[in-house]
């Protein structure tokens, strides 16, 4: 089974995710978008896609030129419903792929342990695992996305309505992180502590959160994507 993941900051961006699919054998093709990209890549060509977040918005390709080869990749995918997953960036990234707008949202930042709502539709699918009867979820992200035409809601938060989207059978994107692990955290920790004061937060109150919150989300991410990974790559 062939994967890739691109990822926007750092390798490490996989997180949890790529222990998961060496564990089911995949042959994973990690790539950082600013380094190797997907130019030349057939889009059709990995039987999985999991684009990761990023700093950056959706909109900025003229700031970071290759987000527009990223959005044409996501659009061909997508017109052939071969499996994608678009965490934060990556599900903007799908959104605007699917002719919708990406912008700032006007809430501010949604940035550390935060409940999701899984809505009816939503609890049909894998994301059922990650409602906030089970789970806090990690949110690390300023912009939001209108719901493409033809997508499905399955999720929302207080603070944004679009968290979780399909689109036809096989491609999904979530605004949050279910990716995460200490790692990944720590080193958010590291970079944003600006973001995380404008947010009414401190590096010592998030890592706590984080060892509260963790072990559960962990269990139930686990669930959630052995259960998509199931339902699009195996069905």
């Amino acid at each position: 089974m062939k994967t890739l993941i691109l990822c926007h900051k750092s390798k490490a961006d996989a997180g949890a995710f790529e222990q998961v699919l060496i564990e089911r054998g995949h042959d994973i093709d990690m790539r950082l978008a600013f380094n190797e990209g997907i130019t030349d890549t057939d889009p059709l060509e990995h039987d999985l896609t999991i684009f990761m977040g990023g700093p950056m918005g959706a909109y900025q390709a003229d700031i970071f030129p290759y987000l527009n080869d990223e959005i044409n990749y996501i659009e061909k995918r997508l017109a052939k419903d071969k499996p994608y997953l678009g965490i934060c960036l990556g599900a903007q990234l799908m959104a605007k792929a699917l002719g919708s707008n990406v912008f700032p949202g006007v809430s501010g930042k949604e940035i550390g342990w935060h409940s999701i709502q899984v809505n009816e539709a939503g609890m049909q699918t894998p994301v059922k695992h990650l409602d906030d009867s089970k789970t806090s979820m990690m949110q690390w992200h300023g912009d939001t996305f209108d719901k493409p035409k033809d997508a499905v809601l399955l999720a929302s938060s207080d603070m944004y309505k679009n968290q979780a989207v399909s689109y036809g059978q096989n491609a999904l994107g979530v605004q949050f992180h279910p990716e995460v692990n200490e790692s990944n955290i720590e080193l958010w920790l590291a970079v944003g502590q600006n973001e995380l004061q404008q947010a009414g937060l401190n590096v010592p109150l998030l890592r706590q959160q984080t060892l509260e919150n963790l072990p559960t989300m962990r269990e139930q991410r686990n669930k959630f994507f052995n259960e998509w990974l199931d339902q699009v790559l195996e069905a």
